[in-house]
């Protein structure tokens, strides 16, 4: 059997490049990688970890097809963030009006989900236990984004 070694990237066409890699870069603090050559107007690949997020200028402008929630397809893809900047990630978002959908802090994991300028669903995950937290940070959480509040689930 063939050993998979990870995801090597993933790609995203998008309505005005200029603007998602500014986002992508700006906001949630990608790098243009030196690994992939960028085509500037058509294409640029991110460094993401030991992956890489293709960020492509879309041709079609008239067929919509970003992830989302529910129906057939793509549903979203998750960046993974150390649990300490966690909540900094989310204040990140929020000052930067980025659409957060809700993000939740459950025993093991953490997920936050929000939109990117396309309205592609975007995750961040973090894992507390793996990175060291003490058991009382491991509570159980909702944000709500309208509020800015967390609240306790059960």
């Amino acid at each position: 059997m063939i050993e998979i070694k990870g995801i090597d990237h993933v790609a995203l066409n998008v309505k005005d490049i200029d603007k998602s890699v500014e986002f992508y870069t700006k906001v949630i603090g990608l790098k243009v990688t030196e690994r992939e050559p960028s085509k500037p107007g058509i294409e640029y690949f991110l460094d993401c970890g030991p992956s890489l997020i293709g960020i492509i200028q879309a041709q079609d402008l008239e067929t919509n097809h970003p992830f989302a929630h529910e129906g057939l397809g793509a549903n979203h893809f998750s960046f993974r963030i150390a649990a300490r900047d966690f909540d900094a990630f989310i204040q990140n978002l929020e000052e930067n009006d980025v659409n957060i959908e809700f993000a939740k802090k459950r025993d093991k994991s953490w997920s936050l989900y929000f939109y990117d300028l396309d309205g592609n669903k975007l995750e961040a995950t973090a894992w507390p236990r793996e990175d060291g937290l003490p058991d009382e940070m491991c509570q159980k959480l909702m944000y709500d984004p309208k509020t800015k509040t967390w609240n306790s689930y059960s």
